[in-house]
Formats: structure tokens, C-alpha cells, sequence
């Protein structure tokens, strides 16, 4: 199975086209041991996945959503629009394809809000735009493991740049999902599941 995501620059000096992954899940064997890899022709740079949040940032309580912020979302469609103000008004800087991508609420209005990607890139999205859905990105290449232990039985391996659905994290591990194949790997290998505080 491929699952493909990219996003665009719409800067008119300068158009990139960012293939964040393609994600290939296929038994080996009996084992039912699989493999979640990058697309050959892109990367994504280790450096760009990595905690960003200032540890000097307040974390406080939004007048507009009654959340806090910063916080962690995803993406709800597979088409969404980031734009460099808080409104239709605005030139759209990215475009996102790809549902489930974690970002970090960064700053809010009264209906929109301001985001950052895993590359580090901020732009403004309607709140519409964002679901509860809990997910991550791999920022190195991980081991799936049966349980939160690494003596138990691996159940796939994900390189750099895999969007995972987050079931829970307790301590150094996290439970995820990805196309079916659920275990444990390491928190600390998971963009987007750090304490925010």
C-alpha cells in the first residue's frame, strides 16, 4: 500500500514541491514483520523534526478555542490551504496534502489559527481545518516492538518522515499505529508527542 502527502510553496518567486513520504507496509513472510519507508527520491532533514517549543514559552489557556497554546493537532483533509495571515484575504503559502499531519498550535483568533509544521514552517489555518485526531512523525528510523520493551518481538520498522497515529505515550515509549501495524517504539524518535507542559 502507498500513502503519498506533499505540500507547496505558492510564493510567486519561488515554487518547491516537499513529498514528505510514501509509505509502504508489506508482510515479510509469516513474521507479518513490515517495513514503512520514505520515497527514494525525497528526505526530510533530521533537523526539521525535532522539538522546537521555546522552554521559556508560557503555556496558556486561548480566550478564542479554551485550549492551550502551544498544543499539538493534525491536519483534518487532505487538501488544507496555510496562509501567511489570519484570513480568505491572505496569499496561501503552503498547501498541505495530507490528513493526519501533526502540527503545533502556535497562536489563535477568533477563527483562525497560526500553526507550525514539522519542517518548521508557519502558516495560518482556518480552525475548521484541524482535527482531534492524535498523531506523529517519525523523525529518525524506528522499531516497533510488541510491547514497551525492547527484548520483545518487533512488529515493523518505519523510516524517517512516517505520520503515526498515537494511541498513548507513558514514559520513554509511545503505542502507535501505523496502517495496522500497532506496538511501541521510543517517544524520543515520535515528532509531536513531547511534553508541551
Amino acid at each position: 500500500m502507498m500513502v503519498m502527502f506533499m505540500y507547496t510553496s505558492q510564493n510567486a518567486h519561488f515554487r518547491r514541491y516537499v513529498v514528505f513520504l510514501t509509505l509502504s507496509l508489506c508482510a515479510l513472510g509469516s513474521s507479518h514483520y513490515g517495513t514503512a519507508s520514505a520515497q527514494e527520491n525525497f528526505s526530510v532533514e533530521p533537523a526539521s523534526l525535532t522539538p522546537f517549543v521555546h522552554h521559556d514559552q508560557n503555556r496558556r489557556i486561548s480566550k478564542f478555542s479554551s485550549m492551550p497554546v502551544p498544543r499539538y493537532a493534525s491536519l483534518k483533509y487532505n487538501e488544507v490551504n496555510g496562509r501567511v495571515g489570519p484570513g480568505l484575504e491572505y496569499p496561501i503559502k503552503w498547501e498541505y496534502q495530507r490528513s493526519g499531519l501533526p502540527v503545533l498550535v502556535i497562536k489563535e483568533s477568533k477563527y483562525w489559527r497560526k500553526i507550525r509544521d514539522p519542517q518548521g514552517d508557519e502558516v495560518w489555518v482556518h480552525q475548521r481545518m484541524l482535527g482531534a485526531r492524535r498523531t506523529g512523525i517519525t523523525s529518525d528510523q524506528i522499531t516497533i516492538f510488541q510491547k514497551p520493551d525492547t527484548s520483545t518481538r518487533a512488529v515493523a520498522e518505519a523510516e524517517m518522515g512516517v505520520v503515526a497515529d498515537i494511541a498513548e505515550c507513558e514514559g520513554d515509549w509511545c503505542r502507535v499505529d501505523i496502517d495496522g501495524k500497532r506496538g511501541w517504539t521510543s517517544r524520543n524518535s515520535i515528532w509531536g508527542v513531547d511534553d508541551l507542559g
